[in-house]
C-alpha cells in the first residue's frame, strides 16, 4: 500500500512523465509457460489430447514468444487432424524464431502431412522448409531423409539423387547408395548412378540388388556387355528373380544375341509357363529370327490370358509389320483402338491409342493411303499432351501425298509457330510453298537453311533429300559431296550420294560409291539391294547383282522392295518364271506399286502372256509411285506396242 502511494505521489508530482512514459510490456513468464507444457507432454502421455492443447494454449499466453511451445501445438494440432490450424502455428514460431531447427522442422512435417493428398505446391513448401533446416542444421537426418523422399515424390529426380547423396554421406548403407542409383538414373545420368552403385556393390558384395543398379546403369548407357555381366552376378545371388531374368534377356534381345535372350525366356516359361513377360520376351525373339508363325503363337498365347491387352496386340502390330503386311496390322490396330479399356486409367489409355494410331498412319501410308494416314496422325496429335514435331511431319507430309495442299499449308505455319528451329519441319515447309506454286518462298527456305547450318550433315542430307524429290540432282548432289567432305566415313552420306549419282545417269560412279560405303559396311541390305539393283538394271555382272540382292534378302526377308530387285535380276538373267513368281510375292509385300507392276508386265510380256501384260502395265499407270520412278511415257508406248501385236494376232492371247 505504501508502495502505491508513493507511485501516484511521482505520477502527481511530475505530469508531464505521466503523459510521456510509455507503458511497460509484460514479460513473458517463461517459468509459468513451461510448467505448463511439461504438464501438456503429461496429459498428452496419458492420452488426454484435448486437456493436452488447452495447456499449451495457456503456455503460449504466458510466453508467446517461446517458438518450441508454439512448434508443440502445430505437432499436437496435426495429430488432431486439425491441418489448416496446424500449419498456421507451425508459421507462427517460424516468425517467432526463424533460426529455430525444431519450428522449421515441424513446419516442413506440417506441409508434408497436408501435402501427401496429392497436393505438390505443398510438398514443394515443404522441402524448401527442410532446405532451411539444414542451413541451420547440415546433420539433422531428419530432413535429410525428408528431402530425398518428397523430391522424389514430385518427381524432381536429380533433385532427389542429389538429397539421397547428402544422405548416404552422413549414415552411409547400401540402401542409400542404392536409392542415389535409382534417381541418377530415372534423371539420365548414367554416369553418377553407376557410380553409386559401385559403392553399394562395394558395401554389400551379396546382395543383389545394387549389382541389378549396376547393371541397368550400364544398360541405360548402352554398354551391352557391363550389363550382361551385372545382371548375371545379380542373378548368381538370386537365381529365382524371374523379373532381373527377364531385364537380362531384354538386354541381349537389343544387342541381337537371340540364343541367350531365347535361353532366359525358357528360364522364365519353365518356371511359369504362362507368365506373360516371358512370353512376350519369346515373342520378340521370334520376330527377330524371322519366325513371325512362332512369334505371332506367343502373341496369342498373351492375349488368351488377356483379351483386351494393348501390348498383346502391339507384339501383333509388330510381327505383320516385320512382315510387311500393313493391311494386317492395320487390321490389329483397329481391333486394339475398339478394345474394352476397363482397368485402364485415362493416361494408358490415351498413350496406348497415340501410340496405335502413330502405326496405323504409318500402314496407311504404306498401303498408299495417305487421306488416311493423314486423319490418324491428326487424331493421335490430338491426344499428345505437348506438340510433337515428328508427329507433326509425319501429318504435314501425309498431307502433301494426299495432295491436300490447303490444310497441309495450315499445319506447316502452327508447327512452325511451335518449333521454329526445327530442321525437317523447314524443309517441309518448302515442300509445302513448292506444291502450293510458290517455288520462290521454297527456295529462300532452303537457302536459309544451308545458310544457317552449312557443315551440319544432317541438315544437308536433308536438303540433299528435298531436291532428290523436286529431281533437282545437280544441286543435291553438290549437297552430298560437301557432306562427304566434311564426314567422309558416313555410310548415310554415301548411300544418299550414290543414290544421286544412279538418278543423274552416273552409274559408273554410284558403283564405286557404293562399294566404298560395302566397305564400311558389309551387312547393310539397303546398300546391297541398291547396288544390285542398279547393276542388274544396266545388265551389269548379273550374277553378282543377284547376289547381293540375295545376301539382302538374307538380312531383311520379308522385304518388298527387294523381292522387286530379286524379280528384276532374274528377269534380266531370263529366268522368266521365277521372276514372275518373286515379283508376285513383291506386290502381295508392297500392295499396288507402279513400279514392281511394270516389271511384272515386262516378264509376262517376254513369256508371251501379252494380254495380261497389257492389263498389269495399266494397273502400273494406276498404281501409287511415290518417288516418280516410272516412266509413263515408256510404260505408255509399251502399252501401244502390245496392242498392236495383240491386234495383229487377232486380239487373242498366244
Amino acid at each position: 500500500m505504501h508502495h502505491l502511494l508513493f507511485g501516484f505521489a511521482l505520477l502527481a508530482a511530475s505530469p508531464k512523465a505521466a503523459a510521456t512514459e510509455e507503458p511497460r510490456v509484460q514479460s513473458p513468464d517463461r517459468r509459468e509457460a513451461y510448467w505448463h507444457y511439461s504438464l501438456s507432454i503429461q496429459k498428452r502421455m496419458e492420452g488426454d489430447a484435448e486437456t493436452s492443447l488447452a495447456e499449451l494454449r495457456l503456455a503460449q499466453k504466458l510466453d508467446p514468444t517461446a517458438a518450441e511451445i508454439r512448434a508443440a501445438t502445430a505437432r499436437l494440432l496435426r495429430e488432431l487432424g486439425k491441418s489448416t490450424e496446424a500449419i498456421a502455428e507451425a508459421r507462427e514460431a517460424v516468425k517467432v524464431d526463424p533460426k529455430s531447427v525444431d519450428a522449421r522442422l515441424t513446419l516442413a512435417q506440417v506441409y508434408q502431412a497436408q501435402g501427401l493428398a496429392g497436393d505438390n505446391s505443398l510438398m514443394r513448401l515443404a522441402a524448401a522448409e527442410h532446405e532451411k533446416v539444414l542451413e541451420l542444421d547440415p546433420t539433422e537426418i531428419e530432413s535429410l531423409g525428408a528431402l530425398a523422399t518428397i523430391y522424389g515424390s514430385i518427381g524432381e529426380d536429380k533433385k532427389a539423387a542429389a538429397a539421397w547423396e547428402r544422405y548416404a554421406e552422413f549414415l552411409p548403407s547400401a540402401e542409400a547408395y542404392v536409392k542415389v542409383s535409382e534417381y541418377y538414373l530415372s534423371a539420365g545420368d548414367h554416369q553418377s548412378a553407376a557410380k553409386a552403385a559401385q559403392r553399394a556393390v562395394e558395401m554389400e558384395p551379396r546382395s543383389p540388388r545394387p549389382y541389378r543398379m549396376l547393371a541397368e546403369a550400364f544398360d541405360r548407357a548402352d554398354q551391352t556387355d557391363a550389363a550382361v555381366l551385372y545382371y548375371r552376378k545379380a542373378l548368381e545371388l538370386q537365381p529365382t528373380n524371374l523379373m532381373v531374368r527377364l531385364r537380362l534377356g531384354d538386354t541381349l534381345l537389343r544387342a541381337k544375341r537371340l540364343d541367350e535372350a531365347m535361353a532366359e525366356a525358357d528360364v522364365v516359361l519353365v518356371a511359369d509357363a504362362q507368365n506373360r513377360y516371358g512370353l512376350e520376351l519369346r515373342s520378340q525373339v521370334l520376330r527377330e529370327r524371322k519366325d513371325f508363325t512362332g512369334a505371332m503363337a506367343a502373341a496369342s498365347q498373351i492375349l488368351a490370358q488377356y483379351p483386351d491387352d494393348p501390348k498383346g496386340v502391339y507384339l501383333k502390330v509388330q510381327i505383320a509389320e516385320a512382315r510387311r503386311d500393313h493391311a494386317e496390322a492395320v487390321g490389329y490396330i483397329e481391333q486394339a483402338l475398339a478394345r474394352s479399356k476397363k482397368g485402364e486409367d485415362n493416361q494408358q489409355s490415351s498413350t496406348w491409342d497415340r501410340i496405335f494410331l502413330l502405326h496405323l498412319g504409318v500402314g496407311y501410308r504404306r498401303l498408299g493411303k495417305p487421306e488416311e494416314a493423314a486423319r490418324a496422325f491428326g487424331r493421335a496429335k490430338a491426344l499428345a499432351e505437348e506438340p510433337d514435331a515428328d508427329l507433326l511431319a509425319y501429318e504435314i507430309e501425309a498431307l502433301l501425298q494426299a495432295k491436300q495442299t490447303d490444310k497441309a499449308m495450315a499445319a506447316v505455319k502452327t508447327a512452325r509457330q511451335e518449333f521454329a528451329d526445327d530442321t525437317e519441319l523447314a524443309v517441309l515447309e518448302a515442300s509445302v510453298l513448292r506444291q502450293a506454286g510458290d517455288a520462290r518462298g521454297a527456295a529462300q527456305r532452303i537457302e536459309a537453311l544451308r545458310t544457317k547450318s552449312p557443315d551440319d550433315v544432317a541438315v544437308l542430307l536433308r536438303l540433299a533429300d528435298y531436291h532428290q524429290r523436286e529431281k533437282d540432282y545437280v544441286e543435291a548432289e553438290e549437297l552430298l559431296r560437301h557432306a562427304r567432305g566434311v564426314k567422309p566415313k558416313d555410310v548415310r552420306v554415301l548411300y544418299q550420294l550414290g543414290s544421286i549419282l544412279e538418278r543423274g545417269k552416273k552409274q559408273a560412279e554410284a558403283d564405286t560409291v557404293f562399294r566404298q560405303a560395302l566397305e564400311l559396311e558389309p551387312d547393310s541390305a539397303p546398300i546391297l539391294n541398291y547396288l544390285g539393283y542398279m547393276n542388274a538394271e544396266r545388265g551389269h555382272d548379273l550374277q553378282e547383282s543377284l547376289s547381293m540382292i540375295e545376301k539382302a534378302l538374307k538380312i531383311d526377308p520379308e522385304n518388298g522392295a527387294y523381292l522387286d530387285s530379286l524379280g528384276w535380276a532374274l528377269f534380266r538373267l531370263h529366268r522368266l518364271e521365277q521372276a514372275e513368281e518373286v515379283l508376285r510375292r513383291a506386290i502381295a509385300k508392297e500392295g499396288e506399286n507402279g513400279v514392281i507392276l511394270d516389271h511384272l508386265a515386262d516378264t509376262l510380256r517376254a513369256r508371251g502372256a501379252v494380254l495380261e501384260a497389257v492389263k498389269t502395265w495399266k494397273r502400273a499407270l494406276t498404281a501409287p509411285d511415290e518417288d516418280g520412278e516410272l516412266d509413263r511415257e515408256r510404260v505408255q508406248q509399251k502399252i501401244r506396242d502390245a496392242q498392236s501385236l495383240l491386234e495383229a494376232q487377232g486380239g487373242q492371247r498366244p
